[in-house]
């Protein structure tokens, strides 16, 4: 814990403390004072990995997000069953608005990918994903077009107000997009890029890869060898040419789907 870096962590936050085989899920109301108050509790000295979750660049203003995070990473945690869970007391869900409820769980997704580039392996095994380094299926091909040789866009801005989010349904892959307001489709900053590109995939898709490498868009994931990460938004010429891209196959425009957000149902007995 000693090595960790916890300026920004001085208002609400989740956190986890693990190793590689358990995790405590926590929320508090000042992460930086509940860190350290942890280094004292012998009964958390097993951690030897702190990860601390708070709102940037604008701090959350309530308990509400880190109440809402602290739960679904728990619940997360234990149906995924990498590791042992060692909270005494099961966290209970939040009222939450219904207004509120994707915004929060759009909270615990970039949280859980993040959580994963930084090393936690408590929701995320290594190994999960591993059989997307294989050869990959071709679900539909749509065609390279004229207009999918455009020039990529990097670093544009998202209007999620004049578009809704779809979602990359392909062997496991993380991806988030828009469809442009005018034309093309945005992949997102944090979308994971398959390394392994299909023999029978179109040259366009190693050559923009090259590119994004070398303008430092594509990054690799430390500890990971099938993915790669995107560090900006992007702007394709179309979703077709983006999903090829991403995932390194022969496919089309089917595999981006609109964003299923889950609800709870609470029950009041």
């Amino acid at each position: 814990m000693s090595r960790i870096a916890l300026d920004r962590a001085v208002g609400a936050a989740g956190y986890l403390l693990a190793n590689h085989n358990t995790v405590y899920v926590g929320e508090t109301k000042n992460g930086f004072s509940r860190v350290i108050d942890h280094l004292d509790d012998p009964t958390k000295n097993f951690a030897r990995e702190v990860y601390v979750i708070v709102g940037y660049p604008d701090p959350w203003l309530d308990k509400l997000p880190v109440l809402y995070l602290q739960y679904r990473l728990w619940e997360i945690a234990q149906s995924m069953n990498y590791v042992v869970v060692t909270n005494l007391r099961d966290p209970q869900i939040p009222a939450v608005p219904e207004e509120k409820r994707a915004e929060l769980e759009r909270i615990v997704m970039d949280a859980r990918v993040f959580l994963f580039d930084a090393g936690c392996r408590a929701l995320d095994s290594n190994f999960d994903n591993q059989h997307s380094a294989m050869l990959a299926p071709e679900v539909e091909v749509d065609p390279i077009g004229p207009e999918d040789g455009d020039p990529m866009q990097i670093d544009v801005r998202v209007d999620p107000a004049n578009s809704s989010e779809r979602e990359l349904l392909y062997t496991g892959i993380y991806a988030r997009g828009y469809p442009h307001s005018e034309r093309g489709f945005i992949v997102t900053a944090g979308s994971e890029v398959r390394n392994v590109v299909n023999p029978s995939a179109h040259k366009i898709i190693t050559d923009r890869r090259k590119e994004l490498r070398n303008k430092k868009v594509l990054v690799d994931i430390d500890g990971v060898g099938d993915r790669s990460r995107l560090i900006a938004n992007v702007w394709f010429p179309s979703a077709a040419i983006a999903a090829k891209v991403v995932t390194g196959a022969h496919i089309g425009v089917r595999v981006w789907q609109p964003v299923r957000h889950p609800h709870t149902i609470l029950i009041d007995a």
